[in-house]
Parts: structure tokens; sequence; C-alpha cells
């Protein structure tokens, strides 16, 4: 009689190469993100460093994108910021490695984005195989061993492999998963070198991104939850002494603010430190959002787009149900396994914490899947089993468990490939919308984009054009990227009015990045950008509802290109008579549903 599915299933995870295969299969599911080439934010760093946008940062610090001074920002308006922009608005974020990465890839492959890709493949390859390891340390072989497979086909972890803006958190996840295996060495077996590669790992980790503090959570939580090895004290006195060295985190911190680190006045990004309480509601909706989609696939890239109310809801959900199916399979789980996800799994949700602050997004699941994973791998082989008096109650476990097993197993490697693609289409399409703008034959001096809501559309045209050629385009200016259909009406020979229709601006979540929902604009708001005076007429709740708009020339002036997005290119407008109007309507940008 053969064995019953889940046992051969264990063999076959326990099979002497099977740690092999999956370090080929990562490869393989990652090696398609090089048809992605360029993208996003990839072109803002390659403009840094060609000095192309004023007051560019150093090579060392390119994630410097907005350090608080609101002089500087005034003059750099002219480089795509959009009018709206907080005057006091902050990004700092201090990667010195991964910004040392860049220009090095920069100096060696300059603008061919394959070598940058074959960069991020072997660190992700890299990082599975140290994930590997942990797994393969902490839990039994067929567990473990399925831990590595749900890590490396994971479908959240497209943007790191793939985005190469987003090698910073290959950078800060490596060497601190290297430095907790070392630690965990020191801790088990009384390897000595342990004791230092451990903090040296995690503080590596952290020169290369803020990403790495995921790292120190599994690390307090071994010590505050994890097994005691034979011949230490046991008690809570003796974990809490033990996990001193995580005090080290203290010195990041107040290094990270002494060079200007953090994030203000923006609704993407929250600083805990400096907003401890618009931290705290911000995390309320996150987290059960990245909790969705780290469980059951529901993409936290969407409330972007989409109302969050829908992905909370469902992460709420799948929450709840995990942990029933957790209960239903406690009887059947080892005590090794149990002690392994006794820390493992606060470790993730600490974890997911410390990412919080973050824009939203599946790339930031990258280390909480850390722990992630090897609690779906114990639930998963646990609740497949048969146990010795099957019932009815056995149908339920067994359900919940190949749902999560047909998710992460064989549906997950599928959306990576998927989102792969989706990706590549993206970056070809910023790049036809910078190619086949209608700005006019040269000298070109000024172009305004009148509605667009895709930040495809509106932030990053301009810095590709700009690589292009320093002359391509002098100044860029968005007026709304509210996601609506928008009525401009012409009121003289250079001026109009733009209004979206049923909603106002500074409502979306890329609107938002540059002005936080806590900063109301008031009526008579008047900026200058690009020559032309931008004055909100009228405002709902602090968000502008209609613009008056002065371009200092005629319309229909050579210099300048009035744009809106039609039909997936920025298309010169036709121009309405003084005192007529035109309505613009919504169409998505690259994106979809932007």
């Amino acid at each position: 009689m053969s064995p019953p599915p889940p046992d051969r299933l264990a063999r076959w995870l326990c099979h002497p190469h099977f740690f092999k295969v999956v370090l080929l299969l990562a490869l393989v599911i990652s090696a398609p993100t090089v048809a992605i080439g360029f993208y996003a934010d990839d072109y803002v760093l390659l403009s840094y460093l060609a000095g192309r946008i004023p007051g560019s940062p150093p090579w060392y610090d390119l994630y410097n994108f907005f350090d608080g001074d609101a002089l500087k920002l005034q003059a750099n308006l002219v480089s795509g910021f959009p009018w709206w922009t907080d005057p006091g608005l902050k990004l700092h974020l201090v990667r010195p490695l991964a910004s040392a990465l860049f220009t090095l890839e920069h100096a060696v492959f300059g603008h061919a984005p394959l070598g940058y890709h074959l960069v991020s493949i072997a660190l992700y390859v890299a990082l599975v195989a140290a994930a590997g390891r942990l797994f393969l340390r902490v839990l039994p072989g067929a567990t473990g061993a399925l831990a590595l497979f749900l890590f490396a086909v994971c479908d959240n972890h497209l943007h790191p492999v793939g985005w190469i803006a987003c090698q910073h958190l290959l950078l800060a996840a490596l060497p601190a998963v290297l430095g907790l295996l070392a630690y965990l060495r020191y801790r088990e077996e009384g390897w000595r070198p342990g004791r230092y590669l451990g903090p040296l790992g995690l503080g590596v980790g952290l020169l290369g991104g803020e990403a790495a503090l995921g790292g120190a959570a599994y690390w307090i939580a071994y010590q505050l939850a994890g097994p005691v090895p034979p011949g230490r004290a046991a008690g809570l006195r003796a974990r809490a002494a033990a996990a001193l060295p995580a005090l080290g985190l203290l010195a990041y911190f107040a290094a990270y603010k002494a060079v200007g680190g953090g994030a203000a006045n923006t609704g993407g990004y929250v600083d805990p430190l400096a907003s401890p309480l618009r931290f705290a509601a911000a995390a309320a909706e996150r987290l059960p959002v990245l909790l969705g989609d780290a469980l059951v696939s529901m993409p936290a890239d969407l409330t972007s787009a989409l109302p969050s109310g829908p992905f909370v809801a469902v992460g709420l959900a799948a929450v709840a149900g995990l942990a029933l199916l957790y209960r239903a399979c406690l009887p059947a789980i080892p005590e090794r396994e149990r002690a392994a996800l006794r820390w493992l799994v606060p470790g993730a949700l600490l974890a997911l914490v410390t990412s919080l602050g973050g824009f939203p997004g599946s790339r930031l699941l990258l280390l909480p899947s850390l722990g992630i994973a090897p609690l779906l791998a114990v639930v998963i082989l646990r609740g497949l089993r048969r146990g010795p008096s099957p019932g009815r109650a056995a149908w339920p476990r067994r359900a919940g468990a190949g749902l999560l097993a047909a998710v992460h197993v064989a549906i997950a490697p599928l959306l990576f490939l998927a989102a792969t693609a989706s990706s590549a289409d993206i970056a070809r399409k910023l790049e036809g919308v910078a190619r086949t703008a209608e700005l006019g034959a040269p000298p070109r001096e000024r172009a305004f984009i009148a509605a667009a809501s895709d930040p495809m559309v509106t932030i990053y045209p301009q810095a590709i054009l700009g690589l292009a050629s320093p002359d391509a385009l002098p100044c860029w200016s968005a007026l709304s990227m509210a996601r609506a259909s928008h009525r401009l009406t012409r009121t003289g020979p250079s001026s109009f009015t733009l209004e979206p229709l049923g909603r106002t601006m500074l409502t979306g979540a890329f609107e938002t990045l540059y002005r936080a929902p806590s900063a109301p604009i008031p009526r008579g708001y008047q900026v200058t950008q690009c020559g032309a005076t931008i004055r909100v007429a009228e405002v709902e709740d602090g968000k502008p509802s209609r613009l008056e708009v002065d371009l200092g020339a005629p319309l229909e002036d050579p210099g300048l290109a009035l744009l809106s997005w039609r039909d997936g290119r920025l298309r010169r407008m036709a121009l309405p008579a003084i005192g007529e109007a035109v309505e613009l309507p919504w169409s998505p940008g690259p994106i979809g549903l932007l």
C-alpha cells in the first residue's frame, strides 16, 4: 500500500539535491526580470549621477530625494516636482551602501540595464541560499525545505529583485540574515566568531538600507522567545541581557538623524520617531493590508489606486483564518517546529512593523517573509496530513491547508512571472511616453501637463528626456494628478482655469507623496513654476478644486506645450477660444489603474 501524499511530499522535500534545485528555481524565476530594464526611480538615480537635476545629492547619498531645505526645493520646482509640493518636504533615506553599489554599476555598465539586473539576481539567489540555511537549521528537514521553496518563489519579492532602485532591500536583507545565522551558531554551538559576525552583518545591512531593522527584529525575538541553549540561563532577565547588543540600534538611529535622515510632510512615508501618532494611525491600516498580501497574495500595491478598506478586511480575515488553521494543526506540530515559530513569527511581525513607515507595497515584505514562510510551511505540511481519525473535522483543516498550498506553491511562481511581465510592459510604456510626447520642435522651453494621474506620465518622462539630452526639456510641470476628468476654461490669451470633475485634487497616493493630507492648501495659495503662475481659486476640505493658471505667454507660443494624456500619449491640446471650455476625459496611464 502506497504511503499518503504528504509523506511522499516529505520524502521529496528531503531529497539531497532539493536545496540546489530551489536555488536553480530562484535563478530561473528571477532571470526574466532582465526584461524590465530601467524603471521609474531608476531614471531619477541615473539623473542624479549625470547631474541633470539641480542640487543632485552626492554619489554616496542617492536616496536623499528631498532634504527639507525649502529654498532648495523652490529652486528645484523646475525639475518636475509638482507645484503643490510642501516647502518643508523631507524624504532622506540613508542608504550609503546601496548608493555606492548603484554608482559602481553606473561606472561599469553605464546606461545598459542588463548588468544592474544580473547583480540583483545574484544578490537574490544568495539571499535565498542564506534563508535556506536558516530554515534548515531551525526546522525539521521537510518543513525547512518547504519554507525555502515558499521564500524563493514568493511573488511579493518581485520588486526587490526586479527593480534596480530597490537593490537596497537585498543589500539590507542579505548581510542581516547572514549575521543572524552566525549569531545562532554562537548561541547554540558556542562558535565564537558568530558573536562578532552577527552584529557586523546587521551593521552592514543597515548601511544598505533601513529595511535591515527587520533583521534586528528577528535577533530580538530570538533572544526573548527562542530556545535556550544547554547551560544558559532561561529567565527573562537573562534573555533581556542577551538582547543588549541590539541596543546598538540606538547608535544607528542617532547617526541616521545626525546626517539628516528621515521623512516629514509627506503622505507616503511616515517617520515613526518624528510622528509616532501618525505612524500608529498609518500602521493600523497598512499592517493588515501587508498581511493580506503575505498570506493570500492580495496585492498591497493596488492600494495606491484603490480604496484600502477591502484590502484591510481581507488581511484581517486571512489572519483570523490562519490562526484557526494553526490551532487545528497544533496537536500535530512537533516541539521543534513550535519552538522555531515562537520567535520567527514574532520576528516577522516586528519586522513588518519596522517597515510600515515606507510607501505601502509588497516590496516591504522581503524580510518579514523570513518568518512568514516557515509558518506557512508548518501549516501546509501539518494541515494536509491525515489524522488517525479523519472524520468531518479534518476536512476544514485540510481544505485550508490545501488553499494555502495552492496560493503559495502553485500560484505564487505564476504571479511572480506575471508581475515581471507587467513591470516590463510598464517600463516600455514609460519609455514610449517620453519618446512620443508631442513637445514640438526645438527650441522647447516649457511643457505643462494639464491632467494625468499616472506618475509614469507626470513624474518620470522628464528624467528620461533629460538623460537623452540635457537641453531636451528645460522645464516640466504637472498641473493636476487627480484621477478624474477635467474641465479647462480659457480665460485670456495666456490664462485658463482647470478643475477636476466630481472630486478634488490631492487625494491620491502619489499626489500626497509630495504633501501630507495634514497640510491643507488654502484658497489663494500661489506658486510660480516654469514661468507660470498657479493659483488655487477654490478648495474643499483643504484640497484644491479649481486652479487659475497664467503661463506668462500666449498658449499658442511655440516655446511651450500644453499637454493632456489621451489615447496612451501626451498630446498637445486643441486650444479653446477665450471664454470657451474643453473637457479632458480621464484615461488610465501605463500602470493601468492610475
